[in-house]
């Protein structure tokens, strides 16, 4: 049986869940939003699936609610944020803004973000640079980045998937988004089929 949820209801949905595990009512509708905006985009594997994960992230304190992430360098041009281990809808999304801030006072920027959440689709940041007019490159170092993938004709698994993002805008128009991982296919798509194929299993 297929049900049709709205979009509105269920980022409403997801925003109770984390408001009630601890999170403020403002983080609980970004990551809301942001999650819901994946699925809407076509990116399922960082969509609503993640709710489960995010949520026991909270309960265990690997992720922390509602951090105000802290500019370890600070240049005209260049930034280190530490995100402290904040939901990567928040410290992401702050990080970005130094960057477009930077960018509009200086021409540039180059910022960089550790110790964050999942940051979810990247491509959700490329469309924030985009709609501040500017044209943007994302770059993402998985955790266990060197044991994921094998190089071609490789026996050993060496790389991590790498994602990369690029944003430009286009006045009138919606931006160029280019988000990709550089493997044949996404770890998050993978670990999200494997997920639903468990689940299928159990039903039956």
């Amino acid at each position: 049986m297929t049900v049709t949820i709205k979009a509105k209801a269920l980022e409403a949905f997801v925003a109770d869940i984390f408001a009630s595990a601890g999170c403020s009512r403002d983080e609980g509708d970004r990551i809301g939003r942001y999650l819901v905006s994946a699925n809407l985009s076509g990116h399922d594997s960082h969509g609503v699936v993640r709710v489960p994960r995010y949520a026991t992230q909270k309960k265990n304190g690997t992720v922390v609610a509602d951090v105000t992430v802290d500019v370890l360098v600070d240049t005209p041009v260049i930034a280190v944020v530490d995100g402290k281990y904040g939901f990567g809808q928040t410290v992401t999304r702050r990080a970005v803004q130094i960057g477009i801030d930077k960018c509009r006072n200086n021409g540039l920027s180059a910022v960089t973000l550790r110790n964050a959440g999942h940051v979810g689709r990247v491509g959700d940041w490329a469309e924030m640079a985009a709609e501040a007019g500017l044209v943007s490159i994302h770059c993402r170092q998985p955790p266990r980045a060197a044991s994921w993938w094998r190089p071609y004709g490789g026996v050993q698994r060496r790389f991590s998937t790498a994602p990369y993002c690029v944003g430009v805008p286009r006045p009138g128009h919606d931006p160029l988004v280019l988000d990709f991982a550089t493997s044949i296919v996404a770890e998050a798509r993978c670990w999200w089929r494997a997920r639903a194929a468990r689940r299928s299993q159990t039903a039956r």
